[in-house]
């Protein structure tokens, strides 16, 4: 299993990312089920299509990700329970940074058991027991 993040399929998505080669590579790979099943959070699903929206100044393309996201992978809803762990995780948080979406990723990994995240993001690369696809 792995988890996508935002910064991830934000890369994947726009051409002038400077991450897009790397994004390319990974999702070759996850075609090729090396990784396992691929999840996103309803936060990150938020995230993403917002981004692209804002950036690009076109609906349709953020539409149209959001419907790929929609029928491709399974989207975990933030319900109250990982909201409290996130927010625990937020609080608590001293050698990183990460956003409180971040620490959504990081409750449902926890709740699901999974240990593989494609991302950016190099705080990930903080968090024991997480493999950091970049």
């Amino acid at each position: 299993m792995i988890f996508l993040d935002s910064s991830f399929l934000i890369a994947y998505y726009n051409s002038t990312d400077e991450h897009k080669n790397k994004a390319l590579d990974i999702m070759d790979n996850l075609i090729a089920d090396k990784y396992g099943t691929p999840y996103i959070s309803d936060y990150v699903f938020d995230e993403v299509v917002t981004i692209l929206f804002v950036r690009n100044k076109d609906k349709s393309i953020a539409t149209t990700l959001g419907e790929i996201l929609r029928e491709s992978l399974e989207i975990i809803n933030v319900n109250e329970e990982l909201f409290g762990n996130a927010w625990t995780l937020f609080r608590n948080q001293k050698d990183t940074n990460f956003s409180f979406t971040d620490c959504t990723n990081l409750a449902i990994m926890q709740y699901k058991g999974i240990l593989q995240i494609a991302t950016f993001d190099e705080d990930f690369t903080k968090s024991k027991g997480i493999k950091v696809v970049s």
